[in-house]
């Protein structure tokens, strides 16, 4: 492929098939919520909020997940660059984060009002109502998306200044992407567990471990393969300290989400509830995830570093890219299905 050309015929197929698997991903969030949730008679509305709150609030989670881990990914890129390493990639991955941060901001607040009519059981238009939101705001569901929506702004007005390139800024912006990624969890399922401090720990570690790896792998992949300026053999450093970190986000990450399940269910839910059979899910996708990311590591990186053309580079890191993201939609998607999903302990 010549130096001008964005995309090869392959490459686009790639691009098309990663696409369709993350909207599948969606869908099977809406089918596993409903499915979850079909003839429950419990809960915590007074009222039905409508089919719009009911299947757009899990899709809305969904997104807002999605663009979380890539804004975190936007952010680590710049801080892996090692000295005098491939600043092309670096630019580009912070020249990405802003964008990517303001539609977190947007689905945020649809999630924020599509929450607002979950719980208060009105529709949307109803719950704009300054006495709803006077309610609203006092309850921590509120206050958990606002502060993911104030992280988001933050990156934006920072990433957008001369200062959001210097390194030190950049590990700043790092450490707000991956903040603002845990309001939403210490409201979640585990805020109420026996152990609430474990429990919370073990799943800040989860989303922030798994936002590193996945979000990380997905800017990389996106701007090797459709951006002209970066090179694959350019980014071997980066992919190199990437592969480090991701080695230690699996342990994480596999670890953290071991000792949440165990938290919440007993063995023998695991293939009685739904809530059980999605936790298997999830952990059966982490070894693929696990399997993959040896399989990348021990070839696709020392086929670059052996690659002798640019198109051949890019071959060699893209190799298993598109099922390794594949799986890691899917996971997400598994991830916030179990987050509507009551554990057994709470009517599961």
């Amino acid at each position: 492929m010549s130096p001008g050309t964005t995309a090869t015929g392959p490459d686009r197929l790639v691009v098309a098939t990663t696409t369709v698997l993350v909207v599948v991903a969606g869908v099977v969030v809406v089918a596993g919520v409903l499915a979850a949730t079909a003839g429950r008679t419990d809960t915590l509305s007074i009222a039905d909020p409508g089919p719009l709150t009911t299947t757009g609030l899990p899709l809305a989670r969904y997104l807002q997940d999605v663009l979380g881990t890539l804004v975190v990914g936007c952010a680590l890129l710049p801080v892996l660059q090692p000295a005098g390493g491939d600043a092309p990639l670096a630019r580009r991955s912070h020249a990405l984060l802003a964008p990517t941060a303001l539609a977190w901001a947007a689905v945020t607040a649809v999630v924020y009002l599509l929450t607002a009519s979950d719980l208060s059981g009105r529709s949307v238009p109803r719950i704009l109502a300054p006495d709803v939101q006077q309610l609203f705001l006092t309850l921590p569901q509120a206050r958990a998306q606002l502060l993911v929506v104030l992280a988001a702004v933050v990156l934006v007005v920072a990433s957008r200044t001369r200062a959001g390139e210097d390194p030190w800024v950049a590990r700043g912006l790092l450490l707000v992407a991956t903040a603002g990624l845990l309001p939403p969890a210490f409201v979640g399922h585990s805020a109420a567990a026996a152990d609430h401090e474990t429990a919370v720990g073990s799943v800040s570690l989860h989303l922030v471990a798994g936002a590193l790896w996945v979000g990380g792998l997905a800017v990389l992949a996106v701007l090797v393969l459709a951006d002209a300026r970066v090179r694959a053999a350019d980014a071997l450093p980066t992919v190199r300290a990437f592969s480090t970190l991701a080695l230690g986000c699996v342990v994480v990450v596999g670890a953290s989400g071991v000792l949440n399940g165990a938290l919440r269910v007993r063995p023998e839910d695991l293939l009685s509830t739904v809530y059980g059979v999605l936790l298997v899910v999830k952990t059966l996708a982490l070894v693929v995830l696990v399997g993959l990311g040896w399989w990348h590591r021990r070839r696709s990186i020392t086929a670059m570093a052996a690659a002798g053309g640019r198109d051949a580079a890019r071959a060699a890191f893209l190799r298993l890219v598109v099922v390794e993201l594949a799986v890691m939609a899917l996971t997400v998607a598994a991830a916030v299905v179990l987050a509507r999903t009551p554990p057994p302990g709470l009517g599961g």
